[in-house]
């Protein structure tokens, strides 16, 4: 059986503790990249900023991670892309779109040579603490 406590704790000011030097890992279900694919969308009375950790894989030479910020009100929408690393190449490029509803993030090959690159993602999401008012 599964026990929980084996990798969790308590830990200080109202933390979660990893015990052991245990680690989280990320894998599937995978989408793959073409010109505007979609990574994720959430409507902005959900979250106002979000952060992603993005992976990459298009063939054993071919491998990019990038870290992502974003920020969303309802008039607009901010992307930082703050750490990328990858085998030589640079295989993506990241975007938002955005209207009154929602934000997207997107994804495109930097090239045709890398369409159809396979990508799998995290994100941590950070609630509004504020009601939405549209300017």
């Amino acid at each position: 059986m599964f026990d929980i406590k084996k990798y969790f704790t308590n830990g200080l000011r109202n933390s979660i503790l990893l015990r052991n030097n245990s680690t989280f890992s990320v894998n599937g279900p995978w989408k793959q990249v073409y010109n505007n694919s979609l990574v994720t969308r959430w409507h902005h009375g959900e979250f106002s900023s979000a952060e992603f950790t993005i992976s990459v894989d298009f063939d054993t030479e071919n491998k990019e991670i990038l870290k992502c910020l974003v920020c969303n009100g309802v008039s607009r929408s901010q992307l930082s892309v703050y750490g990328r690393n990858n085998l030589g190449n640079k295989l993506v490029n990241l975007q938002l779109q955005s209207n009154d509803s929602y934000v997207d993030l997107i994804i495109s090959p930097t090239s045709v040579t890398y369409e159809g690159a396979k990508f799998i993602y995290n994100g941590w999401y950070y609630y509004n603490q504020n009601p939405l008012i549209n300017p």
